[in-house]
C-alpha cells in the first residue's frame, strides 16, 4: 500500500531510537533495509543488514553503498537519521566537540545523499527523507551546534530538492519535537531536560513516539506523497507554535561553570 514492498531502504542510525522504529516501519510494508550505525543494535530485527560505520567518513559510506549494490541491490529510499547530541553553554562549548555534532549530521547526510543520488538518478527516482528537529526552528539553549546542524538539514534538502525534483527524486525532511527515545531518557536521568517543564511548551502534554516520526517518515517516502518535495514536515505536538519559556539553572551563564 505504500510502495515499499521489495525496495532497498537504507537508514543512517539505524541501530535505536527513532532509527529502530523507521526500519520496524518499512519492514512491515516488506521492504529490504539497510542499517548503517558505529554502533550494534540492541536488538536486531531479522531480515535487517546492519553494517557498522561512522557516516561522517566518506571512504567508509562509499564502500557501505557498494556493499548494498551487491548484496541488495541500489538503494530506492535513504534515510538520514544518523545524529548525536552534545549540550552546553557557548563559551563552555569544547570546539572538537562542536565540529563533531555538525560534522555527523551534516556530513553525514551530505555522504549519504551523495552515493544515494548518483544511483537514483540513471532511474530517474527515489525517495531520500531526513531527520531534521524542532530544535531548528525553536530555540533550545544549550545546543547551539545541534540546532545549527537541524537547521542545516532543513536548508540542504530545499536545495537538493530543487536540484532533482526534474529526475524524478524527491527530498524531504520530518522535525521531530520530543520524542520518547533512551537519548531523551539520559537528559531527563542527567538533569540537561526538564521533563516538567518541557511539557508545559508542548500543547498535547505529551511527548511523541518513536513511531509517530516513522510512520510520517514512510509517508514522505511513499507515492502518497507524490507532489511533495522540498518540505521540512514538523512533527512536535505542536511545540514550535510556542516556543521555549522556562529553562533548567545549568543554563544560566552567570552561574559559575
Amino acid at each position: 500500500m505504500n510502495g515499499s514492498d521489495g525496495r532497498v531502504v537504507v537508514v543512517t542510525g539505524g541501530a535505536r531510537g527513532i532509527g529502530d522504529a523507521i526500519i520496524e516501519t518499512f519492514l512491515t510494508d516488506g521492504a529490504r533495509v539497510v542499517s548503517f550505525d558505529l554502533g550494534d543494535p540492541e536488538e536486531a530485527r531479522p531480515g535487517v543488514r546492519y553494517l557498522a560505520l561512522d557516516v561522517a567518513d566518506l571512504d567508509a559510506v562509499a564502500a557501505a553503498f557498494a556493499d548494498v549494490d551487491a548484496t541488495e541491490g541500489s538503494v530506492d529510499i535513504l534515510v538520514n537519521n544518523a545524529g548525536i547530541q552534545r549540550v552546553s553553554l557557548t563559551d563552555r562549548f569544547d570546539p572538537a566537540v562542536w565540529r563533531q555534532v555538525i560534522e555527523v549530521h551534516l556530513f553525514g547526510m551530505f555522504h549519504c545523499s551523495r552515493e544515494a543520488l548518483r544511483r537514483m538518478l540513471p532511474r530517474r527516482s527515489g525517495a531520500i527523507v531526513s531527520i531534521s528537529s524542532v530544535a531548528g526552528i525553536v530555540t533550545i539553549p544549550g545546543r547551539g551546534p545541534y540546532s545549527a546542524a537541524k537547521a542545516g538539514i532543513s536548508g540542504i534538502t530545499r536545495t537538493m530538492a530543487a536540484e532533482y525534483a526534474e529526475a524524478g527524486i524527491r527530498i524531504n525532511a520530518v522535525a521531530p519535537g520530543s520524542i520518547r527515545t533512551k537519548l531523551i531518557d539520559q537528559g531527563i536521568a542527567d538533569g540537561s531536560i526538564d521533563l516538567a517543564g518541557l511539557l508545559t511548551e508542548i500543547p498535547m502534554r505529551r511527548q511523541g513516539l518513536p513511531d509517530e516520526i516513522a510512520r510520517v517518515v514512510r509517508f514522505l517516502a511513499g507515492p502518497e506523497s507524490s507532489y511533495i518535495t522540498g518540505q521540512t514536515l514538523v512533527v512536535d505536538g505542536g511545540w514550535s507554535i510556542q516556543g521555549v519559556r522556562d529553562r533548567p539553572d545549568w543554563l544560566d551563564p552567570t552561574l559559575d561553570a
